[in-house]
C-alpha cells in the first residue's frame, strides 16, 4: 500500500468519525434539534375553563367573573388559579428524555396514568399537555403533548398543581371580619354562654368590664377564619344528627356579620356558616376546623375577664 493510499484511508475514516459524532449529537441533542418544547402561557384573563383529567377523575375550574372561579361547582381559592398560570411561566428549559411511545407507561404520560391539563378560552384551546410521573429532581415532572411521542423533563411547580385534589383547589375561607366593624360577640360553648359588647373604646363582658387586650386578640382571630378541610358527602350526611356543641355570632352596627355553628368530633369540629354579611364562606358547606382554632374563636368566658388586682 502506497503512502498516498494510506493518507486517503485515514482521511476517509476521519470524515466518517466526524459525521458519526455530529449525528449522535443531533439525535441526542437539545430540544431545539427535535423541534423544541415550550408551553403556551395564557393570561388568566384569556381563559375561562381549566380541566385536569386522570382516568375517570376530573377537576374542572370554571371562571365566574374576572376574579372568581369555581372548582367542580364549589368556590375555588382565589390564589390557586393565578399560581397555576404563574407556574407556566416559571420553568427552566425542558430536557428531552424519550422519543418513543414505549416509554409512556414508565413515565406515566400515557392516557391512563397521566394527568391531562387543558386550558380553554372563548371556546378555543389555549393549552393541552399531559403531566406524568415526578422526575428525579425536586419539583420536576415528565410531560408531553398529546399526539407527540417526545417526552420532556419539566422543571418547575407545574407538577404540584397537577397533583392537587378537588379539596386542595377549594376556598377554605369561612369568613373575613374587620375587627373595627364588630360591636357584639355572642358565644355559646356548653353551659358557658356570654356576650361581649363594645362600649365606646372599651368592652363589657355580660355588662361587666372585659380585658381589653384579650378582646382585641379575639377580634383579630375573626379577621380571617379558615378551615382545615371539608366534610365528604357521607360525613356531611351523618353530621346532620349531631347536636351543636358551640355557637358563635358576630354582629356589626348594621346586623350579623357572621354566625357559625360547631359540631364536635374527635380532635376537630364540623363548622357551618348559617348567616352573616361578611365575605367568605359558602352556604350549605360543612367545613372542618382544628379544635385549637375553634377554641381561639370561642374562648372560655374567664379568659376574657380582667386580671384580678395584685394583693398589697
Amino acid at each position: 500500500m502506497s503512502a498516498k493510499q494510506l493518507r486517503l484511508i485515514i482521511l476517509t475514516l476521519a470524515v466518517v468519525l466526524l459525521l458519526w459524532g455530529a449525528s449522535e449529537r443531533f439525535s441526542r441533542g437539545s430540544d431545539t434539534v427535535t423541534g423544541g418544547f415550550s408551553l403556551p402561557a395564557p393570561a388568566p384573563a384569556d381563559a375561562d375553563t381549566i380541566s385536569l383529567v386522570k382516568g375517570q377523575d376530573s377537576i374542572v375550574l370554571a371562571k365566574q367573573s374576572a376574579t372568581a372561579w369555581t372548582v367542580n361547582g364549589h368556590r375555588a381559592a382565589p390564589d390557586g388559579v393565578n399560581e397555576l398560570f404563574q407556574a407556566l411561566h416559571d420553568s427552566t428549559p425542558p430536557e428531552l428524555v424519550a422519543q418513543d411511545s414505549s416509554s409512556f407507561g414508565r413515565l406515566n404520560v400515557d392516557g391512563a396514568t397521566g394527568r391531562r391539563l387543558r386550558i380553554r378560552g372563548a371556546g378555543k384551546p389555549l393549552l393541552d399537555v399531559i403531566i406524568g410521573a415526578r422526575g428525579s429532581e425536586y419539583g420536576s415532572a415528565y410531560v408531553r403533548r398529546p399526539g407527540d411521542s417526545h417526552v420532556y423533563l419539566w422543571r418547575g411547580r407545574l407538577a404540584s398543581f397537577a397533583d392537587r385534589t378537588v379539596d386542595e383547589w377549594r376556598d377554605k375561607r369561612i369568613a373575613a371580619v374587620t375587627p373595627d366593624s364588630v360591636v357584639l360577640v355572642d358565644v355559646e360553648r356548653g353551659k358557658d354562654h356570654y356576650t361581649l359588647r363594645r362600649a365606646g373604646k372599651a368592652w363589657t363582658l355580660d355588662r361587666a368590664a372585659a380585658d381589653s387586650g384579650a378582646v382585641t386578640r379575639l377580634l383579630e382571630k375573626y379577621r380571617t377564619v379558615t378551615a382545615a378541610g371539608f366534610a365528604s358527602p357521607a360525613q356531611a350526611d351523618s353530621a346532620r344528627a349531631l347536636r351543636p356543641a358551640r355557637r358563635l355570632t358576630v354582629r356589626g352596627a348594621r346586623g350579623t356579620l357572621v354566625a357559625l355553628v360547631f359540631d364536635s368530633i374527635p380532635g376537630a369540629f364540623w363548622v357551618r356558616r348559617t348567616a352573616g354579611a361578611a365575605s367568605g364562606g359558602e352556604r350549605g358547606v360543612l367545613y372542618r376546623m382544628n379544635a385549637w382554632d375553634v377554641d381561639g374563636l370561642t374562648p372560655a368566658s374567664h379568659s376574657l375577664q380582667p386580671a384580678a388586682p395584685a394583693k398589697p
